[in-house]
């Protein structure tokens, strides 16, 4: 009898959680322009899950994954051989210079003040047909310089 009472003491006592705030990230483009996303789902080397989206990435032997909940920004690089280089800064202001692992694209899907927007990075241009013995350099395919999230 008492454990029930405390039961429902707990349950009316008990602040209401409140929802998550909505995740948002401003996306800092190559034209010099800032898009900010809401709600961002993200697929390539960073990955969303269920449990909190995660960074995949590399720095020499070490394979690894962060989760963006503790990163603040990531600055994007690219080199010829398909490689992507980041800048990472956590929120604690420590900053990590690794390489994108396993994915050479990064895609984002959310909402905009103004509507749904998808973001390739690189761009997904059509292939001349023909045949390649080396990687094709996407410099001018990127869109992505920054994430910032906020």
């Amino acid at each position: 009898m008492m454990g029930l009472l405390s039961l429902i003491l707990m349950l009316f006592l008990t602040p209401a959680q409140t929802p998550a705030a909505a995740s948002v990230v401003g996306v800092g483009l190559t034209n010099a322009q800032e898009v900010v996303v809401q709600n961002p789902q993200f697929s390539g080397f960073i990955e969303s899950r269920p449990d909190g989206s995660v960074l995949m990435f590399r720095q020499e032997k070490i394979r690894g994954e962060i989760l963006l909940s503790t990163i603040q920004r990531i600055d994007l690089s690219y080199t010829k051989d398909g490689v992507f280089p980041l800048t990472v800064t956590l929120k604690n202001g420590e900053k990590l210079e690794v390489e994108a692992n396993r994915r050479d694209f990064l895609t984002i899907r959310g909402r905009t003040e103004l509507g749904s927007i998808t973001i390739n990075h690189p761009d997904p241009i059509t292939a001349a047909v023909g045949f390649l013995n080396r990687n094709r350099d996407r410099t001018k395919d990127l869109t992505i310089r920054y994430l910032e999230f906020r």
